[in-house]
This record gives C-alpha cells, structure tokens and sequence, in this order.
C-alpha cells in the first residue's frame, strides 16, 4: 500500500515540475536536478559548486573606508573596527565592490529579487515579482531569515519599532512570501530574551543536523551601524563588536565546520566614496570568509549586489530573475576551488560468504570519492561494533544480522556514506563419528618371497583418506589395496595410518608371520626291499606352515597318505615314488626318488 502512494506522489511530483518548467519557473537543468532530489532521503545535503550552506549578514550606511579606514588591501582597524579588518585581512575581500542604490530597502529588495523595481525611498510598496525565495524552493533548497528584534517570533513583521525596520527585511517587500504564511513562518527572531549567544536562533541551527542552505541574518539599527536618535549611535566599534561576538559562533559551528559552508559579510550601502575613476558610486565592505573562502586575498575586481545574487544562482543552477543578476559578474575568484566534491560512496564484502557460528568472519571495507583517507565503522547487528578497513568477528548464535558499514572521509567538509547487508549465520552441522582404521591381509602365514596384498579401510571423520603403511622391515607404501613381499622370515608388525580431509588421524597394527618355504624328503626301509616285502616311507617337512597333508604315489598304480606310510610290491622293478606336501596354506611341494624291487637269490 505505501509503495503504491509513493508511486502516485512521484508521478504527481513529476507533474508539477514539467509544469513548473512549462510556465518559466525553473530550468530545464533544474528540472533534472528535481527529479533526483524527488527521490532523495530529505537529511540529504544540495551540493552546490561552491558551498552547500551560506550565511548574509548585512551591515548599513557605512563605506569600505569607513571601515577599513583606506581602501585595502589591507584593511586597517585605525576607524575602531579591529575584527572587521582581522575578518577582511584573513580571508577574502572585494575592495571594489558596489551597493546599488542609498536607500536601504531598494538594496535588499536587489539583493534577493534582481532588480530594485523602481524603490527610490523608503517604504515602497510589496512587489510580485520572482525572487530567491521562488527558485530555491523550487530546485528543493531550503532558506530561513533572522530578523533582530522584530516582534514576531516567528513572521512577517511589518512593523516599525525600532531598532527594527521593515525595510531592512526583504522578505516582507515580495507578496508571495508576506501573503503565505509557510514562507513567512521561516521568518523569525534571531535574537530572542532566552539567548545566552548572540542571535542564538541562527547559531542554534547552525549547530543542528538540518541548517537550511540560505541563512539570512539582519542586524537591528544598532548592531548594523545604522543607528537611530534616542537608541543607538551610528558606530563602528558598535557594529565590530556585534560581529566579533557574533562570527566566531557561526565559523566553529557544526555547519561550518563539518559541510561546506560559507560566510558573507556586505554593507547595504555606503558613504559615496569609491576609487572608480572619480565615481560617487558606494564600494562597501563585502568579505567571504569560512573554510571555503581564499585567505588572506583581496581583489579590485568590480561586483556588486548582483554578484552575490547571481553568485547564489550559480552555486545550485538556478534560473536568474532578471537581466541584472543575469549579466553580473560571478564571485568564483573568492572561494579556494570551484568544483564539488566526488561524492563519497563505500561497500564491504565478507568471507567466508556462509559463516557458521563460532566461525570469524572476516569482512573488508572500500570507499570511492571524496577525499581519502577514509575512516570506517562497523556495526555487526548482534550488538558489536568495530573500526577499521579490514575487521573481524564471531557470531555466536545462528540467524540472520544486518551489517552496518559507514565511511567517513577527510575533506575539510567530512562526507560519509554507509553499505549494508543482510549476512546469514547458520549453526554447524554435527560432527562426524570418530575416524577409525583397520586392514586385511591376503594371507595370514606367508613365507618368504611370497606376495601379501593388505587392504585398509577407514570409517567415520571426513572422508576421502589417505593411507600410510609401515610393513614392519623398514620399508613403507601408500594407498590401498597395496602389496608386499617380505625376503627374510619372521614375525613383522603392520601399522597402517589413515588419514581425513579435517586432518584426523587414526591407525591399525597387526603382525604377520612369514616362514621359510615349504620343502619335503622322505626315506623308506629297507633299502633293497623284495616283492611281497613291506616297505616304510617316512616324510620330512620344513618350511612352510604346518599342519601338513601327505600323499604318496608310490609308482605301480597305488597311492597312500600320512607323514608315514608302508607298500607291499607285489613283483620285482625299479618304481618312482612321489611324495607331495601341502601346508596350512595351500602351499605345495613334492619329493621323488627311484626304488628297485628285486628278487633276492639266497646265495
């Protein structure tokens, strides 16, 4: 449902703007300038070419002599007027710079309208014409206006009381900001009884988290040098010691001193002196000052209130109001660098990309524009915090964390910028069983020079394995199944270690008894045995593995068995007798030899 009201607002939205570029009220540059602020979070800073926030404050009826007590550079403190000069001689001043008319309201009615739309006095009437107020809101700018010692705390006073006069508020000499009481309620006392700093209401949101991008600020009739009977002289150390305690609050403010900001001091009119050639015209005390505006920098360069309007125009791309802000001359020499920062943007990425818990994460940070070194902060939505580009951390139960990364940069206005994710924590699957091991041997008594062939297996741990043996005889062997042949008789201890993927290691150990081979013999009795003469065969075995199987083939057709055995030939010969031998093993071996049967004579 609120995705769909944002929908209709943004296409309303758009509207308006094509419409308002239709009718001549904004740019076509500001148009596309819009649609991105339409869409952008409302804490987000306008970026102008210059600064991003500035404040006017104008002094009255006083030259640049009258201040400076000679045409600067340098400004001199001999008039009463040592802030002044420290304010001028530190940062940026223009020594030839022009009110537009001697009457306070035709000047202000210029400075923010373009024109002074034929005002030759005092108390001329409002006008309906376009103004500064128009084309900031427009271009989604925002602005306010302190007012010293009007009646309102907030409104369009237009009122005489002094030491406030109407004519020194701009704001009041255009109908479209007296006749609407949003605009007017961004009108308010810069100096009410509960201040404990002077003009407390600026310094105030100077030092909040939303100062509005044009901050115009109006001293009363004392405090601007103008004076009036029976209230205030007309002075200079009056008016240097307004801003002395005034200035300093505004450049160590929150705005000033961590966005870019600049400050703009400027008499609405002067005492008719100016080195222009014999001119009568008025040159007055315009310096910029803040951490964007040149130092110790002074120029002959001829500007007028129409340059400041114009400037103002320039810095956020808005459309000019009439020809004489149009053709002014830009005040781009005044300020250290005219290009905006790269915006600062930043990311982070993290490893491993599917943390278990109890596993460290480790998570690593990067920043494009603005102006490095960056200085990163992390929070881990578990609680944790950290710094640093690249951090570390354990989460210690299983769910789902939204990482928060924010970058600061090191421009002399700090950007940040912030990355987040959404990071799945997952608990560890259980561990598997125990890694064990064990092996067979092809035989359980071998003999000598006789293949073995061993087989490992493993169960439990992470598989696959891998598998070391030690055969016991000094020599080793690798994987399984895996053979070997044992020279030398004897009882030889097996040791197989298996080993996991996790590094897990388990072992098995067997003996092998190998023996010398099977061999056989035999004897019979007697020696020279007669037909029809029982005849004794004894077998002898070595080797091999015993229990042992006896067969005889005794060479005349008959067989026999057992380690030993007897035979009755029945007629004389010579026969071949055999003996064969098998051991527990199935290992075989056989023995033969001749025996001769013969008929004995008697002799």
């Amino acid at each position: 449902m609120q995705q769909g009201r944002n929908a209709v607002y943004r296409t309303a939205l758009f509207g308006l703007f094509v419409l308002l570029l239709t009718i001549g009220i904004i740019s076509a540059p500001q148009l596309a300038r819009l649609a991105s602020a339409s869409s952008t979070p409302s804490n987000e800073v306008m970026t102008g070419t210059y600064f991003d926030h500035t404040v006017i404050i104008i002094m009255e009826d006083h030259g640049i002599v009258d201040v400076c007590a000679q045409n600067p550079p340098p400004c001199s403190s001999a008039n009463g007027a040592p802030y002044m000069a420290s304010i001028a001689n530190g940062y940026a001043i223009g020594s030839q710079y022009l009110g537009i008319n001697h009457f306070s309201e035709a000047n202000y009615k210029a400075l923010i309208g373009g024109d002074t739309f034929g005002c030759s006095n005092n108390g001329c009437p409002p006008v309906s014409n376009p103004n500064l107020v128009d084309r900031l809101e427009s271009a989604g700018l925002t602005w306010k206006g302190y007012l010293e010692n009007q009646n309102l705390a907030s409104g369009c006073d237009t009122t005489y009381h002094e030491p406030y006069t109407p004519e020194h508020n701009p704001f009041v000499g255009f109908t479209d900001i007296l006749n609407n009481p949003a605009r007017c309620s961004k009108v308010v006392l810069a100096n009410p009884n509960t201040c404990t700093v002077t003009d407390c209401a600026l310094v105030n949101d100077l030092n909040s988290a939303s100062a509005p991008n044009l901050m115009w600020l109006t001293p009363n009739n004392c405090n601007n040098m103008h004076g009036f009977t029976g209230i205030c002289p007309s002075s200079v150390p009056t008016g240097d010691n307004y801003l002395k305690s005034l200035v300093p609050n505004i450049l160590n403010s929150q705005t000033f001193t961590a966005q870019r900001s600049a400050l703009f001091i400027v008499f609405d009119e002067g005492n008719g002196y100016c080195p222009l050639n014999g001119s009568s015209e008025d040159c007055v005390y315009a310096v910029w000052a803040g951490p964007l505006a040149k130092t110790s920098y002074a120029t002959s360069n001829l500007y007028n209130h129409y340059s400041w309007t114009r400037t103002i125009e320039e810095n956020w791309n808005l459309a000019s109001l009439t020809s004489n802000d149009a053709n002014a001359k830009v005040m781009t020499e005044f300020f250290k660098s005219t290009t905006p920062p790269v915006l600062l943007s930043t990311s982070f990425t993290y490893s491993p990309t599917s943390p278990q818990t109890s596993q460290q994460v480790s998570f690593t940070a990067s920043a494009s524009g603005g102006t490095g070194p960056y200085n990163f902060t992390w929070t881990f939505g578990d609680g944790a915090a950290g710094t640093g580009t690249i951090v570390y951390h354990t989460y210690s139960t299983a769910g789902s964390y939204n990482v928060l990364l924010t970058a600061k940069d090191s421009s002399p206005s700090p950007q940040t910028a912030s990355s987040q994710q959404a990071i799945t924590v997952t608990s560890p699957p259980p561990p598997p069983p125990s890694l064990t091991a064990s092996f067979t041997a092809s035989l359980s008594n071998p003999v000598v020079e006789q293949t073995i062939s061993f087989t490992g297996s493993a169960s439990g741990g992470t598989s696959p394995y891998s598998y070391a043996w030690n055969f016991g005889d000094s020599s080793t062997g690798s994987g399984s199944p895996v053979s070997h042949v044992y020279q030398t008789a004897g009882v030889y201890t097996v040791v197989l270690t298996v080993t996991d993927t996790a590094g897990h290691v388990a072992s098995a150990s067997n003996t092998v008894t190998v023996t010398s081979p099977l061999s056989a013999s035999f004897t019979y009795s007697p020696s020279n045995p007669a037909p029809l003469t029982n005849v004794q065969f004894t077998a002898t075995t070595t080797g091999g593995t015993g229990p042992y199987g006896y067969s005889w083939d005794f060479g005349d057709g008959t067989t026999g068995t057992g380690a030993s055995a007897s035979h009755l030939y029945l007629l004389p010969g010579t026969y071949t007798v055999t003996l064969t031998v098998v051991d527990a093993n199935g290992l075989t071996t056989t023995a033969s030899t001749t025996v001769t049967v013969a008929i004995s004579l008697g002799l």
